[in-house]
């Protein structure tokens, strides 16, 4: 996960947090509603200036915008992320395991 899909995940997690629709917070930055949903889209990047707007609109810290397991999402894409193979390889285990009980039994 690159630092521009935590910061998008994150953006729209606050954003709702703070009862902001994307029109809403548009306003409060003094942008337009069409920047936002660019972010959010993925198909803009903010300057800092306006990364500093919008941690100030949502009355957070710029760098949690940045926080890998600032919301739920990110945290979800982590976990995955970090736990995939594991999960995998334990998932193959006990089907193998299963496969091979029901095989033994004939």
């Amino acid at each position: 996960m690159g630092i521009r899909h935590t910061f998008i995940q994150n953006l729209k997690y606050y954003r709702k947090q703070a009862g902001l629709t994307q029109e809403k917070l548009a306003e409060k930055i003094e942008m337009s509603t069409a920047y936002i949903g660019d972010m959010e889209a993925r198909e803009r990047f903010p300057s800092a200036e306006t990364i500093d707007k919008i941690a100030e609109a949502l009355n957070i810290r710029p760098s949690v915008l940045f926080d890998e397991f600032g919301s739920p999402c990110n945290i979800n894409d982590s976990f995955k992320k970090i736990y995939a193979k594991t999960i995998q390889q334990d998932l193959k285990e006990k089907l193998e395991q299963a496969v091979e009980e029901v095989c033994n039994q004939f």
